[in-house]
């Protein structure tokens, strides 16, 4: 299957500015050979579009977590001024596991949890680990993964985007439901994710048959989780103007997360992060 790349649309404020991100990171890391890969609907937009899915809005990486980690350690003192680098364990108020590099003279509005919020337009980084080699620890593994990341979820209820298109009816009523009663609510989000950074990182990639980005949308289903040969050494992509790393087996990857990919999504099941632009607001 030949990988179309035939993106002609006139790129929105917000994925112009997302794409300055990528575009800053990516130097980075290709400068200090740190690998990466695209993941979900970025890897979907290389190959579907040659960039952007016309009403996406962000840019997602994965890095096997070593280089996750190295480029973490260098990525501020080599990023410009407007940009900065967002974590769990920072001083901000990121709430998510991933990391994000963002550009702080751009911002954009939240619409679709219950709580409403602006932030920093974003780039999302997100660690790639190993799994258990046999069936049975991975069964093991699994549940407790899904343990501590029910347990976060329920601490940061009230952040999580239930107008997601791709999320399961089961996902929504146990998210209202916390909401109603406010299970979870007092729990500190930062030791919940303390927890499952503990579990990621006890099987590392280099040792293990299998990668996953635990931290991705689809991670109810584990449909992230894929052998590492699939990943292979990396496959250049077009992405827009640029050229960027993504899995070598790019239709198994992207079946196993989206089934029939090349049939885009009924009208309805677009936007899925549901955002604004703050900027244009202001602006009109």
């Amino acid at each position: 299957m030949e990988e179309k790349q035939t993106n002609t649309n006139k790129l929105s404020t917000v994925q112009q500015q997302v794409l300055n991100i990528l575009e800053v990171c990516v130097e980075i890391m290709e400068r200090h050979h740190i690998h990466y890969f695209m993941q979900g609907g970025t890897m979907l937009g290389a190959v579907r579009h040659g960039g952007y899915i016309p009403w996406d809005d962000d840019v997602d990486l994965g890095l096997p977590r070593k280089d996750y980690d190295r480029f973490l350690a260098i990525v501020e003192k080599e990023l410009p001024p407007e940009m900065k680098l967002r974590t769990y364990w920072d001083e901000s108020d990121h709430r998510y596991y991933f990391s994000r590099v963002v550009d702080t003279r751009y911002h954009v509005k939240r619409t679709g949890s219950a709580e409403e919020r602006v932030e920093e337009v974003w780039l999302d980084l997100f660690p790639l680990d190993g799994m258990p080699r046999s069936p049975f620890g991975r069964n093991v593994h699994k549940v407790r993964l899904m343990h501590a990341r029910l347990r976060y979820s329920l601490a940061n209820v009230r952040r999580l985007n239930v107008k997601r298109p791709d999320r399961k009816l089961i996902e929504k009523i146990i998210i209202r439901a916390a909401l109603l009663t406010g299970i979870g609510s007092k729990r500190d989000v930062k030791t919940c994710l303390d927890e499952i950074d503990t579990l990621l990182r006890k099987y590392p990639i280099e040792k293990s048959n299998w990668i996953i980005n635990f931290m991705g949308q689809t991670t109810y289903q584990f449909t992230e989780l894929l052998p590492k040969s699939v990943y292979g050494k990396g496959k250049k992509y077009r992405f827009e103007h640029l050229m960027l790393e993504g899995p070598e087996q790019y239709d198994t990857y992207l079946k196993k997360l989206y089934g029939d990919y090349m049939t885009p999504p009924a009208e309805a099941d677009q936007n899925a992060h549901a955002i604004e632009s703050v900027d244009e607001e202001q602006e009109a």
